[in-house]
């Protein structure tokens, strides 16, 4: 009798060659088997081959030649980080999907990972859940993801080898700053910023990813001449990389503070933020609600809840947590992060990051009406071109910005030369040898950076 690993190898080798080939890696062989046969479920996708370990994984990786791998961290011989290394020196673009636990450990392995080179993550049913619902857990959390990386696998030319990096971030010839890395988006439009947006609510789950929604067009808009008062994020798969590249290249004289909802789970948000703050010049934390976010301070939403933005009776800024339902399967959710910034008008900067599905699109809809100023992330440096291409594609950004020039575009627009933000505060302390973020306490001897003035 053939063992379970050979026929589904040969099985899918008999399959059309339009659906998605995938391989799963994981030394549970119930693990393999919840996963193969979910999958088998699905008519677009199929299962080439499994694999046990990373040393199996790399050693099949050619013969397969699988569209999308599943990979579990921890393995024997090989586990699932080191293996990144192997299956990115032979296919720098393959995306790879993390299996991660929800823990502390999980966490970190899983920022480990996504530093590493794998495209995303999706976390396993508990021990103690059935059979069938660990399928339906699976199901809903790993098939959609599957689909969008193993359909924009199949589009994409294949990769060279020595290519470096996970995606194509960096287009050819552009460079940070330069005008081939920024475009401004102008268009004629009948519409006006003052038509009625979408409820937040209403679902867009039927629309392709950044697919053009022919009811919105751009509205021309003059160049801001004042810097915002609050910059705001959205962002999702492939996200932590591209935070990595931006948030720590942002200088310490940032005259704003930002405000950002990343997709993760709670505990994974925290250890984000605790990365992202080590190696930073601004501070970056966890959003706890009740705090009155300043220039040069970064807030990530934390995991299964929404973040919203206020102001006091003063004008000061305020961030609340709120346990409302999802929002677009989401929370923390764009979308209600931009709904709150309504009221702040043009005072706001909104920028909708690399991600899969179209959170954001509606608040970004919102603000626009407000006159507030959007950008997007370029489809060339996204890992998937969902929420920043609905917004694009919607003509609702005025400026579509290459990964590499994303903290140069937030640095110029929030320059303190562009006129003083309402919302101030102090500069980051540098210890000797470490960033202190504002939960840490200065060992030894520390300095400002940037002078710890304001202009």
């Amino acid at each position: 009798m053939r063992s379970s690993r050979s026929w589904v190898s040969e099985r899918g080798r008999r399959m059309d060659s339009t659906r998605i080939r995938v391989m799963v890696v994981d030394d549970s062989a119930v693990i393999r088997k919840i996963v193969t046969s979910t999958l088998l479920r699905e008519p677009d996708i199929e299962v080439v081959g499994t694999a046990a370990s990373g040393k199996e994984a790399i050693a099949r990786f050619r013969e397969l030649q699988p569209d999308v791998i599943t990979l579990d961290i921890e393995m024997p011989e090989m586990n699932g980080i080191e293996a990144i290394g192997h299956i990115r020196a032979m296919d720098s673009r393959v995306p790879i999907i993390m299996f991660s636990t929800l823990t502390e450990a999980g966490g970190k392995a899983t920022l480990d990972a996504l530093s590493c080179g794998a495209t995303d993550y999706v976390t396993k049913p508990t021990s103690s859940a059935s059979i069938e619902s660990s399928k339906d857990i699976i199901a809903s959390a790993l098939v959609g993801k599957i689909r969008v990386l193993g359909q924009k696998r199949k589009k994409s030319p294949p990769s060279l080898p020595g290519s470096s990096g996970v995606n194509p971030t960096h287009r050819p010839g552009a460079t940070r700053g330069s005008s081939s890395t920024i475009e401004t988006r102008h268009s004629n439009s009948r519409e006006t910023r003052n038509a009625l947006p979408e409820p937040i609510g209403r679902s867009l789950s039927h629309r392709d990813e950044g697919s053009r929604d022919s009811g919105s067009r751009q509205v021309p808009r003059a160049a801001p001449t004042r810097a915002p008062s609050v910059v705001l994020i959205g962002i999702s798969t492939g996200g932590p990389n591209a935070l990595g590249e931006v948030i720590p290249a942002l200088p310490a004289n940032l005259s704003v503070p930002i405000v950002i909802v990343q997709h993760m789970p709670a505990t994974f948000t925290r250890l984000l933020a605790e990365r992202l703050d080590t190696k930073s010049k601004l501070h970056v934390m966890e959003a706890k609600g009740g705090e009155n976010p300043r220039a040069g301070e970064v807030y990530i939403a934390p995991g299964e809840h929404h973040l919203v933005v206020n102001t006091n009776s003063r004008g000061d800024l305020t961030l609340a947590l709120d346990d409302s339902p999802p929002v677009n399967s989401c929370r923390p959710s764009v979308d209600t992060l931009f709904h709150s910034a309504v009221r702040l008008g043009s005072r706001v900067l909104a920028i909708v990051m690399t991600g899969m599905g179209q959170d954001g699109y509606v608040g970004a809809r919102e603000l626009k009406g407000v006159g507030a100023e959007i950008a997007t992330q370029d489809e060339a440096s996204s890992v998937v071109w969902g929420m920043p291409g609905f917004v694009t594609n919607a003509g609702l950004s005025d400026n579509v910005i290459a990964l590499s020039a994303m903290a140069d575009f937030i640095s110029k627009r929030c320059a303190p030369s562009n006129g003083s933000s309402r919302f101030s505060g102090q500069p980051k302390m540098l210890t000797s040898g470490s960033l202190v973020g504002t939960s840490g306490s200065p060992r030894g001897q520390s300095r400002e950076l940037g002078g710890g003035k304001w202009h």
